[in-house]
């Protein structure tokens, strides 16, 4: 299980998730939508731990990873994949 308990997310003194808590129940499909600029991307990005939230908790499986970096959260099997993978030239 996934939860994520008041989460905000803030850059430069402007808040791009405020106050977000959600549990994703295991062996569920959980589809996030919204419009351009929502924060899906950015909340990916939270729970890989490629980003850190300003404010609140991200629990996997009971534990915290909060704090832990996408190496970390690539042992438990969790992946982040671009919309539009970078081109090599």
């Amino acid at each position: 299980m996934l939860e994520l308990r008041n989460v905000s997310f803030e850059v430069d003194g402007k808040k791009i998730l405020n106050n977000i808590s959600l549990t994703m129940e295991d062996n569920r499909f959980t589809v996030i939508t919204g419009p351009n600029g929502g924060g899906k991307s950015t909340l990916a990005k939270l729970i890989m731990g490629i980003e850190k939230p300003t404010e609140g908790e991200i629990l996997f499986e009971g534990g915290d990873i909060t704090a832990k970096d996408i190496e970390e959260e690539a042992k438990r099997k969790m992946g982040y994949a671009f919309q539009k993978p970078t081109r090599l030239h």
